[in-house]
């Protein structure tokens, strides 16, 4: 058998205290191709635990028959520091208590500028030869990352486990959702099959977001030298994030739902042998991130929709509403949620006690917003 468990310590935050990150092995080391997944990098989004954990389960029964023919990388927990965020019994785990805050998938380390002027006087002509220089110079480079702080430990250890990847598959989810995903542009044929096996009807296409996230940066590196060496520098790894529906979609039947699509996704990657699977993905629709609308909540109060999710809206139609608790005539209390956006609604939020501005249920559409910044379209 070749899997196996190690265990990764992170700096210590406080006397007395320590968190470890776990990675489970499957396949020989640097075989072909390498997929990692890693769950709950925000740390209050749960399903993907669940479907990672059956997921090892299966791969350990492939590996005892030798199947395995690449090599899979599969961290379960990925963020024990927002798992330690409990307040009586609530684990807020998005955003970073320590080390300046921030969302924890923002701003993450970014490569591409030092790993080219390791590499530029090094590139050839053999492709093969160029993923491998690269490779090398982001492990130097990752090497050379401080871990001064727990968060900086935690950062530079998921990296270090899935930069030299061929793809990175970052599992989260919405408060409440259809299965989608995020997905650059450069990406959408590749990961097609991947969302059809999952039955994503929904994926959000960027070129890229500004936000630095983790999938985005396990890429950047090679969209970075892309620029410069064009057809000599391939994708040396392919990123995405899987949104796994809503924070409550947690059952062992979706578990086990999603972990068998995955080891289908494997097997159609030849990284675990077994019988080509067979996919549709027809249902896949690919709509720009740019066109996403997100409805806002024009008051404080207590937020209804009347919209179901994976409903088709057109841009002014009503939603939902927003009950102003507050207001002195309750006759004229609710404020309608209107679709700026033909499109799909695809997510919203899960808490319906709303504050007055944020950003309660998003639309998929097709065509532009002139609201939306390119290069600014997450918000944390």
């Amino acid at each position: 058998m070749s899997h196996q468990v190690f265990s990764h310590t992170l700096p210590s935050a406080t006397p007395g205290t320590q968190r470890v990150v776990k990675a489970h092995h499957f396949g020989e080391l640097g075989s072909r191709p390498k997929i990692y997944l890693q769950a709950g990098l925000h740390a209050d989004e749960w399903p993907g635990f669940l479907v990672l954990n059956t997921l090892i389960k299966k791969l350990i029964k492939a590996d005892e028959k030798g199947l395995i023919k690449g090599e899979i990388i599969i961290v379960p927990v990925a963020n024990p520091i927002g798992l330690g965020q409990n307040f009586h019994g609530y684990i807020p785990g998005r955003f970073a208590f320590s080390d300046g805050g921030g969302n924890f998938n923002r701003n993450w380390p970014q490569l591409g500028d030092k790993v080219e002027r390791r590499i530029h006087e090094q590139v050839t002509g053999d492709i093969d030869q160029n993923i491998d220089l690269v490779r090398q110079a982001i492990r130097q480079e990752l090497m050379a990352l401080p871990e001064n702080s727990e968060l900086q430990g935690l950062r530079k250890t998921l990296l270090a486990l899935s930069m030299d990847a061929d793809e990175v598959i970052d599992l989260h989810c919405s408060g409440e959702a259809c299965m989608h995903a995020y997905v650059a542009q450069e990406f959408e044929a590749y990961f097609t099959p991947l969302l059809g096996l999952m039955g994503a009807d929904v994926a959000l296409s960027e070129l890229e977001t500004g936000a630095h996230s983790f999938d985005e940066t396990n890429a950047s590196v090679w969209r970075h030298l892309k620029t410069h060496y064009a057809h000599l520098m391939p994708w040396g790894c392919r990123s995405l994030t899987l949104e796994l529906r809503g924070e409550n979609d947690i059952s062992r039947d979706f578990a086990e739902q999603d972990a068998s699509a995955l080891m289908k996704y494997f097997i159609h990657r030849q990284v675990v042998e077994g019988k080509a699977p067979k996919i549709d993905s027809r249902q896949v629709t690919f709509y720009p991130l740019d066109a996403m609308d997100l409805v806002k909540a024009p008051v404080a109060g207590i937020a209804c929709f009347n919209k179901s999710l994976g409903e088709a809206v057109e841009a002014g139609e009503v939603i939902g509403e927003v009950v102003d608790l507050m207001a002195d005539d309750v006759m004229q209390s609710a404020y309608p949620l209107i679709a700026r956006a033909d499109g799909v609604f695809f997510a919203r939020f899960q808490r319906r006690l709303v504050v007055c501005g944020e950003s309660i249920a998003k639309i998929a559409g097709r065509e532009h917003l002139a609201f939306r910044e390119i290069g600014h379209l997450f918000e944390d």
